[in-house]
């Protein structure tokens, strides 16, 4: 299974690496991966990041 290890979970579509969506992405910095430009998330990704954010929407946190 995958950990969403973010705040608020990124768009299902995100980058693999930072959550960053593809058409603000360019080049960017990640503590995990370094330098990098957008990847497609993996399918287990994609699928833990839907599944936060719905329940997110169930029980928003403070």
């Amino acid at each position: 299974m995958t950990t969403v290890r973010h705040r608020t979970a990124p768009a299902p579509f995100g980058c693999r690496w930072c959550g960053v969506q593809a058409g603000n992405h360019g080049r960017r910095y990640a503590s995990s991966h370094g330098m990098h430009t957008w990847e497609r998330p993996t399918n287990n990704q994609i699928k833990a990041r839907m599944r936060a954010r719905r329940a997110n929407r169930k029980e928003p946190t403070p």
